[in-house]
């Protein structure tokens, strides 16, 4: 049997979405009657494929050759022959339909990991089976696939269950739709569309209704009159709902009674195959060592990998040339030096560190100590104090994640957790010297000016 044959053969029997994705670059390098060399373009995919499919692609070559040959996997340099194919984009054409949902934003087309494939089921189960788990709340960091997936909720409804009405909101939108409502005296039309004329609803980045009370009681109530009416919700946040502070605590106990999962960031594997598939959605040849190069220099945030990307096609059609790993070191590199002059010159990461320090000294003040004693592992009641002051003030006020403050304070999360909920329960009661305090530190922040302004 010769060399291209025998690749042939393996390709015909392996699915072809792992020969898209892992298999673009193989070769068999050597083949006699004791062993197959099988060349791979790069480390990486080498190791990768060797760990995932060595077995199966052993099994497979034994039983086209019926010989039991030794599989040996070596690293090779790609060649620029060895492109990925891409017959046009991965969505298929379809009849217009007009919709809010992005077409480009399926289930199809959202790459799992260890990272994100329970959200990704969850979601999926939600659309099969509405009602089992309501609400399915999803957080996580920005740019991680939460969008996808609330999108790729509602593609799939309408391809499926076209029946049913299917609405996806920002809570910002929601709360302008509600603010429009409000001003025209004609509430009753919003709750129409948000409670009486919804089967699925989906709410994205739930957290910017944080310190909007009026808002969410007018989604507390949305959400009752859906879940008593066996309506699905989806919610998704950059947080958990114990981290949304200044929620009121009968909201954040229904996002609790259904299923909580998160998205969490990409390993290095699958931002290679997230990579791919995005190349794939706009038609872009990428190869193997392109996109492992992406893989690993772009950071977790999925958006600036589809930035990059799309920088490389764009860079493509103007110069006529493909995407190769020197084109896409430029790009790379570019998005570095930006991001080191925006951290550098009024970065809301060096912003954000002024007015830390801005709280943490005005809090040491209110209480008559020094900044150093609220970092101490004093327990004096006033110090410890002032120090669940602090940890409120900075989930309340800086809208810090537990965990961040958990970080700057030095304490594990447990003890943020309990400190935050101790000062809430203070001011529920009427704790006035609590509350005066608070209200000093806030006032005082009011007065400063220019970036210190909250």
């Amino acid at each position: 049997m010769e060399k291209q044959e025998l690749i042939e053969k393996l390709r015909s029997n392996m699915s072809r979405d792992t020969w898209n994705n892992w298999l673009t670059t193989a070769q068999i390098l050597e083949l006699d009657d004791k062993k197959v060399v099988v060349g791979l373009g790069n480390l990486f995919i080498k190791e990768a494929v060797e760990k995932r499919f060595g077995s199966i692609i052993k099994e497979t070559i034994n039983n086209i050759t019926g010989k039991p040959l030794e599989v040996i996997f070596k690293e090779i340099p790609i060649s620029k022959e060895q492109k990925n194919a891409v017959n046009g984009p991965i969505i298929k054409n379809r009849p217009l339909k007009l919709s809010e949902f992005n077409p480009e934003f399926t289930f199809d087309s959202f790459v799992t990991g260890n990272s994100n494939r329970i959200a990704y089921y969850s979601a999926l189960e939600v659309c099969k089976n509405p009602g089992k788990y309501n609400p399915l709340f999803i957080y996580g960091d920005v740019g991680l696939g939460k969008t996808h997936l609330l999108h790729a909720i509602g593609n799939f409804l309408m391809e499926n269950a076209p029946d049913l009405k299917v609405k996806y909101v920002t809570a910002e939108d929601f709360m302008n739709q509600m603010m429009d409502g409000i001003r025209a005296s004609d509430m009753e039309n919003f709750r129409e569309r948000f409670r009486r004329n919804v089967d699925f609803l989906l709410i994205d980045d739930v957290q910017f209704l944080i310190g909007k009370n009026t808002v969410q009681s007018e989604l507390f109530h949305t959400f009752n009159s859906l879940f008593n009416s066996r309506k699905q919700i989806v919610i998704c946040s950059d947080r958990t709902p114990d981290e949304l502070a200044t929620f009121h605590p009968r909201l954040i106990s229904r996002f609790e009674m259904g299923l909580i999962t998160d998205i969490q960031a990409p390993d290095k594997a699958t931002k290679y195959l997230i990579a791919k598939k995005m190349a794939q959605m706009i038609s872009l040849q990428l190869t193997d060592d392109v996109a492992y190069y992406l893989a690993e220099h772009v950071d977790k945030n999925l958006r600036k990998l589809r930035g990059a990307i799309m920088n490389l096609l764009l860079q493509s059609q103007i110069s006529g040339a493909p995407v190769n790993i020197e084109s896409a070191k430029t790009i790379v590199n570019s998005m570095m030096r930006m991001n080191a002059n925006k951290v550098r010159f009024q970065s809301p990461e060096v912003l954000e560190t002024v007015k830390i320090d801005t709280v943490i000294d005005l809090v040491a003040a209110e209480f008559n100590i020094n900044r150093k004693d609220i970092f101490s592992s004093s327990r004096k009641k006033e110090i410890a104090l002032a120090r669940q002051v602090l940890a409120y003030l900075f989930k309340t006020t800086m809208k810090l994640k537990t965990k961040d403050i958990s970080e700057k304070l030095d304490k594990n999360h447990s003890t943020i957790i309990h400190s935050i909920k101790k000062i809430e329960h203070s001011l529920l009661m009427g704790n006035e010297m609590i509350k005066n305090k608070i209200n000093n530190i806030k006032n005082k922040l009011e007065d400063e000016k220019g970036i210190l302004t909250l």
